[in-house]
């Protein structure tokens, strides 16, 4: 009797904890919510972030805060999410590098799986930018010239395990080149070098790139994307230009810790998704030379299980990590 007792104490705590846990899902949110960005404030991240976040404060009746916490390429805050409560109020805007800095740093204290991803944004492509006095116009002059061996090619990226640099390194792998990597502290000391004619070519989001592509100051060879710009009608993919099936977009999206509620997640991906359709953002979006995505969290998830598959196989042929 006394077992039984305590089974029925047992499972009756159970299912008070699940009303009560379904009841805080059910007002959520009732306090501000902060979405974390891991990069300085005035960039790409911080700038989606709080487009986000103003709509989202709009259309839910309470404060989603921005917070800036830069440092380790987004790893710090990353590992502050994964210790954060999983109550819905701790979210975290991250790009492409999520997925790659589990596979750069070896004393990582999370992995993919600690996180729950909750929406897409967006995403965008590289271009392939070269000073106008580099020589080749196309991809295939380019690949040409590499495996000629008459010039090295220095490769310039805003560093070590970089998106760009991976990126690059995937170019090398699949063109069957070997290009000089030329890693800076930022992308925009690397577009300074390049305009300058210190170094040849980088790849460049088309909003770093696009003002200085109109003025003649450089030159597209091709985009990194499966389509063509709207931008930049007349420059050709990777895949059209000659190397089939290349493929290296950047992308946005909100990720929560992984024992976040259902019920909160879902009722975030319908926000935001409504928020990134709508003619508004949309327009600021495409405005940043940003894809808008409207996604599920499967997708999301099935987008982040194919990223690490094919960035593991890059990086570990490239030999690339961090001490």
């Amino acid at each position: 009797m006394i077992r039984f007792a305590k089974l029925m104490q047992t499972a009756v705590l159970a299912a008070m904890s699940v009303i009560t846990f379904n009841a805080v899902a059910d007002e959520y949110p009732s306090k501000p919510v902060r979405i974390t960005v891991g990069m300085a404030p005035g960039g790409s991240n911080d700038t989606i972030a709080r487009l986000i976040s103003s709509e989202l404060s709009e259309k839910m009746g309470k404060s989603f805060v921005v917070e800036n916490k830069p440092g380790a390429n987004s790893t710090i805050a990353t590992s502050e999410l994964k210790r954060s409560k999983p109550d819905g109020y701790q979210l975290m805007l991250v790009i492409s590098s999520h997925v790659t800095n589990t596979m750069l740093y070896p004393d990582l204290n999370y992995k993919l799986d600690d996180f729950k991803p909750v929406a897409l944004i967006a995403e965008t492509p590289f271009v392939l930018v070269a000073n106008p006095n580099f020589k080749p116009d196309t991809l295939a002059q380019f690949i040409a010239l590499a495996k000629s061996g008459e010039q090295k090619i220095d490769f310039g990226t805003p560093g070590l395990g970089s998106t760009q640099h991976i990126a690059m390194e995937l170019m090398d792998q699949m063109a069957g080149i070997k290009m000089n990597h030329v890693p800076y502290k930022g992308g925009a000391p690397a577009q300074t070098d390049l305009l300058g004619g210190v170094i040849p070519v980088i790849f460049a989001t088309p909003t770093q790139s696009l003002p200085f592509i109109q003025k003649k100051q450089l030159k597209a060879i091709a985009v990194t994307s499966k389509k063509r710009l709207a931008q930049l009608p007349e420059v050709p993919t990777f895949d059209e230009a000659g190397l089939p099936g290349y493929d290296a977009n950047v992308w946005f999206g909100i990720i929560a810790p992984k024992d976040t509620p259902d019920s909160i997640v879902q009722t975030l991906n319908k926000e935001i998704n409504g928020i990134v359709q709508s003619d508004k953002i949309r327009k600021r979006l495409e405005d940043l030379g940003l894809t808008p995505i409207d996604s599920t969290t499967q997708v999301f998830q099935t987008l982040l299980d194919q990223e690490q598959k094919k960035w593991r196989d890059v990086i570990k042929k490239a030999n690339i990590q961090f001490q």
